[in-house]
């Protein structure tokens, strides 16, 4: 029995690549569908950089800020992988939603390791931080051996 992975941007809606997951979870006997949701570690400092280049802010955003923006990031990162679950549970598919964060090569690669996956499905979307990984004209994934590393584009 072999699992699939379905690796999301915690800030998107990923509906095309979560029918390819079903579809490819149903494909085989017994399969579970693992959906993480993962969360831009870098966010944080991104943010405070984009607000002092705008003049919104003069300095850092402070550690307070940041921590009240984590907060609701995760919660929201929670929310998508248990509605894209939900989802998948209607098809029939055993489906596991996740929220983690760091970069999606190492989430996806210990995921891979701790759940028999079979299949890994990332999304790139235009303005995520998953796709400016992916633009570098290269896939930096660890080495997965055994498993199907597939990237969906969405809208």
């Amino acid at each position: 029995m072999t699992n699939v992975l379905l690796i999301v941007p915690a800030d998107c809606d990923c509906r095309t690549a979560l029918r390819e997951a079903i579809a490819e979870a149903k494909n085989g006997p017994g399969r579970r569908l693992y959906i993480a949701a993962v969360m831009d570690p870098q966010i944080c400092e991104r943010l405070s950089e984009s607000l002092s280049e705008t003049g919104l802010v003069g300095e850092r955003v402070s550690d307070s800020v940041c921590s009240t923006l984590m907060r609701d990031y995760e919660q929201r990162a929670r929310v998508l992988a248990d509605e894209l679950s939900a989802a998948a549970r209607q098809e029939q598919v055993d489906a596991l939603g996740l929220a983690e964060q760091g970069e999606p090569s190492e989430v996806c690669g210990r995921l891979v390791r701790a759940h028999e996956i079979g299949t890994a499905i990332l999304v790139a979307e235009r303005r995520s931080w998953l796709t400016r990984l992916l633009s570098g004209g290269t896939l930096r994934m660890p080495a997965l051996p055994g498993c199907e590393v597939r990237v969906v584009e969405e809208d």
